[in-house]
């Protein structure tokens, strides 16, 4: 291949790459190729003629019988120039049947070769047109520009076994290069597999859930696993084995709504106050021991010592942060005498319950009311003898 040709045949391949964009790409089995070409057919230089390269343009019909294998028809018409030394001019038509083979089919780039056979008739102004049979071979490369359209490059030595053109009888080697595009009609376009947008396994035509974060489980619509059914997907659920119908909040952890350490959905009084000590349904518990004492004496007596103790064992099972100890007198003696001497009565059952049964005092708080809440009249001897008590109430909010 002279230097000249070797130029031409890359001033030919750059516009073609650097035309193709990111198209789709795709040589597809039983499509069938139209291709429309130009470019230049050069003689050998011992054939009489004055001009060796003249340009040439062209069609071919081809059929892609895998991706790979196709077949393809193509005829050149190579412009006239004169025979040497004369006026003389000669019209050349080259017909080829080719085999293509195809490397990397499914590329933007689709590189080839082939090989075939064809004729090239040489057809003077004066005197009789001359077939002469001969090979080809070569390459070449479609840039696809579309799904059905690409650029094409091609460059074939045929040998013409005897073209007549010159003395003696051998073979001639002619060169054809050429650029031209390439229309892929119809085969077997290839089916995009479905995207998966956030790799959950499950593809967009199918997924209800198009944007669940990476790594988290999900069902076959692709939302993000919840498997207590309490509206919060697992990788969100700080408790994850919520009964069914139970309503939550957003960690998907069951409601408390006033705040007593039962749930919603097993609590039986859902309108507790806050700080009031609850059992296992929610409900308010209380107990609440009165011990009445002499009169002007703040001792505790020995007949209520096992009603204390029912009241240690009660602040054991049910244990409030805090117990009220609420001392009382009767009416006589002044206000002042009498909250003093309230005070000294809940001080010293505190004190009882402390030292006999280890309840914490940092949860008995004793108040003295004096006289201000007597529980009967203050007018009979049995009245006042009501009225001077102490009260240890459990569970109940503490008054300031």
């Amino acid at each position: 291949m002279r230097l000249n040709t070797i130029r031409i045949f890359i001033v030919l391949l750059l516009p073609s790459m650097l035309m193709a964009g990111n198209a789709m790409a795709g040589n597809r089995a039983g499509a069938t190729n139209l291709s429309f070409n130009y470019g230049l057919y050069q003689y050998e230089g011992d054939q009489n003629l004055e001009n060796n390269t003249n340009s040439t343009f062209g069609l071919g019909l081809g059929y892609n019988l895998t991706e790979n294998f196709g077949v393809e028809a193509l005829a050149n018409i190579v412009n006239g120039t004169d025979v040497d030394r004369t006026s003389n001019e000669v019209d050349g038509t080259l017909y080829r049947l080719e085999a293509l083979y195809h490397f990397a089919p499914s590329n933007q780039f689709v590189p080839y070769v082939a090989v075939g056979a064809g004729n090239m008739v040489l057809n003077p102004e004066v005197g009789t047109s001359e077939d002469t049979f001969g090979a080809s071979y070569g390459v070449g490369m479609k840039s696809f520009l579309a799904e059905d359209m690409a650029l094409r490059f091609d460059v074939r030595h045929f040998i013409a076994f005897d073209q007549g053109l010159d003395e003696g009888n051998h073979t001639d080697n002619n060169l054809i290069a050429t650029v031209g595009l390439n229309f892929q009609l119809g085969g077997n376009k290839p089916v995009s597999a479905p995207r998966d947008s956030d790799g959950d396994g499950v593809t967009d035509d199918l997924d209800k859930c198009p944007d669940t974060p990476k790594g988290v489980a999900v069902d076959a619509n692709g939302c993000p696993l919840d498997s207590d059914g309490d509206g919060v997907p697992d990788y969100l659920d700080k408790c994850p084995d919520t009964p069914r119908g139970a309503p939550v909040d957003s960690n998907g952890c069951p409601l408390d709504s006033d705040g007593d350490g039962v749930y919603d959905y097993l609590d039986k009084c859902p309108g507790t106050p806050r700080g009031v000590i609850v059992d296992n349904v929610g409900c308010p518990v209380s107990f609440t021991l009165e011990i009445e004492f002499d009169y002007d004496k703040a001792d505790v007596r020995p007949g209520y010592h096992d009603k204390i103790a029912e009241a240690a064992a009660f602040i054991r099972k049910y244990p409030a942060p805090q117990i009220l100890v609420a001392g009382h007198t009767d009416s006589r003696g002044t206000d002042q005498y009498n909250q003093k001497l309230s005070e000294r009565r809940a001080a010293n059952v505190r004190k009882y319950l402390i030292e006999k049964f280890g309840i914490g005092g940092d949860k008995l708080v004793p108040k003295g009311y004096g006289e201000s809440q007597p529980v009967a009249t203050n007018e009979t001897d049995a009245g006042r003898q009501k009225n001077r008590r102490v009260e240890v109430v459990c569970c109940t909010i503490i008054p300031k």
